[in-house]
């Protein structure tokens, strides 16, 4: 028979509420601070962002349909500073790429076939005595 200690059954659940504070911490700076940045498109409402430190990547895909103009933007909690990020096609040739010393926080296109594309976002490895975690948000926004 399994026994699970109190013990262990409460680290698990604490982890879990950690991490789900965290996403929900991660939302509302999305909603508040981002969305405002991809006027003049309108937010899609689909939230794809995530906890990052220094020396972590992340990265998501993302569908675009043919003909639709879009807005897509990195956003990022002060905390880290500049990342890294870069669009890349279903072959991996890179479309777009946003560097920590030459920054651009946004793409603009339209799209002339539908389909798909990838965002990685990385962050900049630093030598500091203390590792932060900052919200990283990958926005979209198309016009209408």
């Amino acid at each position: 028979m399994l026994r699970i200690s109190t013990a262990t059954v409460l680290l698990a659940a604490g982890m879990m509420l950690a991490s789900a504070t965290a996403t929900a911490q991660c939302k509302s700076f999305a909603k508040n601070k981002c969305v405002p940045g991809l006027a003049p498109y309108k937010f899609n409402e689909t939230f794809n962002g995530a906890q990052l430190a220094p020396g972590e990547e992340a990265e998501v895909n993302l569908t675009f349909y043919s003909g639709q103009e879009y807005r897509v933007m990195v956003c990022v909690h002060q905390i880290l500073g500049e990342v890294n990020w870069k669009l890349v096609d279903q072959n991996n040739k890179i479309v777009f790429e946003s560097l920590a010393d030459e920054p651009k926080h946004h793409f603009d296109f339209k799209a002339a076939s539908t389909t798909q594309l990838k965002v990685v976002v990385w962050v900049p490895s630093r030598k500091t005595e203390m590792t932060h975690l900052g919200c990283v948000a990958i926005m979209v926004g198309f016009k209408e």
